[in-house]
């Protein structure tokens, strides 16, 4: 199968760079990467967003896809593991932009964490997916200000 992206016609090993760079864009017209390299899981966090105020107990949510499934979505504060996220959330909007992949239809994913351990001030807050078949990737980076009561 070829491919026309910008102007360039694209196949073979130059076509699977594509689809990693470029997944968001790509995946909905059915490109997949061969079965040698590792797929990435691709995603986002819808919230909290960049530069939100926060306090207490918040709620983080998102949606992740790979090619093999997502074996897990992990949440890191100032680069230091903090939470496992719930998968398996419905997320019927992303079923309709991503009609190729199996596991679209329960691809959200949640995680709550108690901003109280932190200190007052700016953190950075990353989430990252992992694929069933090893690879990863950060679905979302933000900073957040957090406040206490």
């Amino acid at each position: 199968m070829q491919m026309i992206f910008s102007g360039v016609s694209c196949r073979g090993v130059f076509l699977r760079v594509l689809c990693v760079s470029m997944a968001l864009a790509l995946a909905a017209t059915g490109c997949r990467s061969g079965p040698s390299p590792k797929a990435l899981p691709f995603g986002v966090m819808d919230q909290p967003r960049g530069g939100e105020t926060l306090r207490g107990i918040v709620e983080l949510r998102g949606w992740a896809l790979s090619e093999s499934g997502i074996a897990q979505v992990l949440v890191y504060v100032d680069r230091n593991y903090v939470a496992a996220a719930t998968l398996g959330i419905s997320r019927p909007d992303v079923a309709k932009v991503y009609p190729a992949f199996s596991n679209r239809p329960d691809s959200g994913w949640t995680a709550t964490l108690d901003t109280g351990k932190w200190s007052a001030g700016v953190h950075e807050l990353v989430v990252q997916g992992t694929a069933n078949n090893g690879a990863t990737r950060d679905l979302g980076a933000v900073n957040v200000t957090v406040a206490k009561p």
